[in-house]
């Protein structure tokens, strides 16, 4: 086998996943499954943790599945409310079964506040034990600027790295 024919079995994919927050101070905020700050957390019809989100569409986006929707859309009452982590474990047993490798996965979370900083490791560690390859999770700041920056909204974007099966 050449490095060649190796390249040619690479599978990038892309995700993107954005919430509106809650204006509701006990609503959880769960980012990568991990409890990041108590209050206003992401709206949405499962726990709305866009990093989750972002990852899964990613992941089956590079092995031709579809995206997250297609395989649980939120029209389905049965998923209301659904733990995101196990929605994108669920998609990492897909994708394996398919015959694909991840080989990594890279976020970005687009946030005003809370700062990520002090639970980065934790997420980062959460998403390298569900994807059964290494994470990455990053967090910038919108700078004030637009329904990010007024605290309206959280953004994540998400790419990884795939091997497709042999031919």
């Amino acid at each position: 086998m050449s490095a060649g024919s190796d390249l040619k079995r690479l599978r990038v994919g892309s995700g993107f996943d954005l919430h509106p927050l809650a204006e509701d101070p006990n609503r959880r905020f769960l980012l990568a499954g991990v409890e990041v700050a108590p209050s206003n957390g992401p709206l949405g019809h499962s726990d709305a943790d866009v990093v989750c989100h972002a990852i899964a569409d990613a992941i089956l986006g590079a092995a031709g599945l579809g995206g997250i929707g297609d395989h649980f859309p939120a029209s389905d009452p049965a998923l209301a409310g659904a733990d995101s982590v196990d929605l994108l474990a669920q998609c990492v047993r897909k994708v394996v079964a398919a015959g694909f490798e991840i080989l990594n996965a890279d976020a970005t979370v687009i946030l005003q506040a809370p700062r990520l900083a002090p639970y980065r490791a934790a997420m980062e560690e959460r998403m390298t034990e569900v994807l059964g390859a290494p994470a990455c999770v990053k967090a910038k700041s919108p700078e004030g600027v637009g329904p990010l920056g007024e605290e309206r909204a959280v953004v994540c974007m998400a790419s990884v790295l795939l091997l497709a099966p042999r031919p």
